[in-house]
């Protein structure tokens, strides 16, 4: 089997298929909203769906623009958020999702319809969402920001 590369559909979809067996991301509650992670110019979307998670892949603006929130990163921080994550089991200090919301000038999160209440799900569902980024400490992967150029 090939070694995944973050980021890609392949990547998110191996993350989804970790989250859905991990007894722990299911005790977080039911997450029902269609995410958009923005890494450079690609953009990924992941249907959460209650506990399952279907539908990872690879969107345009236009179909970001009808997303429940979208998660924008630089791509040097989705690096330094991963490898967070792969050194300690799960984010910790100023590498979880809410802390990094609240780090920089603009938040990390969005509805680009400029919804607020959908963006609010971003909050509503934060300890899912970031149970589910933990995850990422059980895979094996390579990063490849060159191809998610900003």
């Amino acid at each position: 089997m090939a070694k995944l590369t973050f980021p890609s559909v392949e990547w998110f979809q191996a993350l989804a298929d970790s989250a859905t067996q991990d007894e722990g991301y299911r005790k977080f509650g039911r997450l029902n909203a269609v995410a958009v992670f923005k890494v450079g110019d690609r953009q990924f979307s992941v249907n959460f769906d209650v506990l399952n998670i279907h539908d990872v892949k690879e969107v345009d603006q236009e179909f970001a623009r009808g997303a429940d929130f979208v998660v924008e990163l630089e791509p040097e921080h989705w690096r330094e958020m991963l490898q967070d994550i792969q050194q300690h089991g799960h984010a910790t200090g100023e590498w979880t999702l809410n802390t990094l919301d609240l780090r920089f000038d603009e938040p990390i999160h969005k509805n680009l319809m400029e919804d607020g209440y959908r963006a609010d799900m971003f909050f509503m569902y934060n300890p899912s969402l970031q149970r589910f980024f933990d995850n990422a400490s059980k895979l094996e992967y390579e990063f490849d920001l060159a191809a998610a150029p900003a």
